[in-house]
């Protein structure tokens, strides 16, 4: 009967031993095996043929892609990461800064700070065109290409004294959404992000499609804006602000992961 007992017993803390060391595994390994168990049931993110935000594919895009960030402020989503808040204060130069509750119930007096685009499901299938501001665009002919998109995304708005807007599809950028970009896309380099960098890390948490137009240097390695007389200033360059190579660089390294479609204009 003890005999007996006493196998019993080891059986158990076989069983246990093999439990824990299961459990042990699963936990390790949760993100692959999520991962595994995606792709053959075949759960997609959405319903184009490639969708951004799939993990996965790049280890490079893994690293640097926190599905979960909200690049815009919401009404349910407005409270910033101290660190991210102060990080902001520095680039404003601000000393003095108005509390952030009044500041935020001001901010939705006058924004609706719903949840827009951030409706990613299996049935949806939203093509984004991101439009920078290079020369690259002059002659390229790419407006019906644009035009096709679901949603175009401009780097750059003329500075008027009047713009009219509905302020009921005004959307404003979350601080703790550029300080992602500046620490997880541009890894630190320059002061902060480009409007440019910022649009295209805003389409890659709002898009499932992401085609880039007007980046980059043209076709004679110029780098300028398509406004100006001389394609060979580079004025940008001077500010020192932005690193537009690394930024490039980015870009470049998004293409050849399959993340975006970049078009090099000419």
């Amino acid at each position: 009967m003890f005999v007996h007992k006493l196998q019993k017993l080891q059986w158990f803390l076989y069983l246990l031993i093999f439990a824990v060391l299961l459990l042990s595994v699963f936990f390790t390994y949760t993100d692959k095996i999520n991962l595994t168990f995606h792709k053959f049931f075949n759960v997609r993110k959405c319903k184009c043929n490639h969708c951004v935000s799939e993990l996965g594919e790049s280890e490079w895009f893994d690293k640097r892609y926190i599905p979960t960030m909200y690049p815009i402020l919401t009404k349910s989503n407005y409270m910033i990461p101290e660190e991210s808040y102060k990080w902001w204060l520095r680039l404003q130069h601000e000393n003095s800064p108005s509390n952030i509750s009044s500041l935020m119930e001001e901010l939705f007096n006058l924004f609706p700070g719903d949840n827009m685009f951030m409706d990613q499901g299996p049935n949806r299938c939203r093509t984004c065109a991101v439009v920078g501001n290079s020369g690259n665009l002059k002659g390229s002919k790419y407006g019906p290409s644009i035009d096709s998109n679901n949603v175009v995304m401009s780097t750059y708005v003329p500075v008027l004294r009047k713009i009219n807007a509905n302020k009921e599809k005004v959307l404003v950028y979350s601080p703790r959404f550029f300080k992602y970009v500046h620490d997880n896309w541009n890894e630190h380099h320059g002061r902060y992000c480009s409007t440019g960098m910022l649009v295209i890390a805003f389409a890659l948490h709002v898009c499932d499609e992401v085609n880039v137009y007007g980046f980059g240097a043209d076709s004679f390695g110029n780098w300028h804006h398509y406004w100006e007389k001389n394609a060979g200033a580079g004025a940008f360059r001077g500010t020192g602000v932005h690193n537009g190579d690394f930024e490039a660089n980015v870009t470049k390294l998004l293409a050849s992961v399959g993340k975006i479609n970049f078009f090099k204009g000419i």
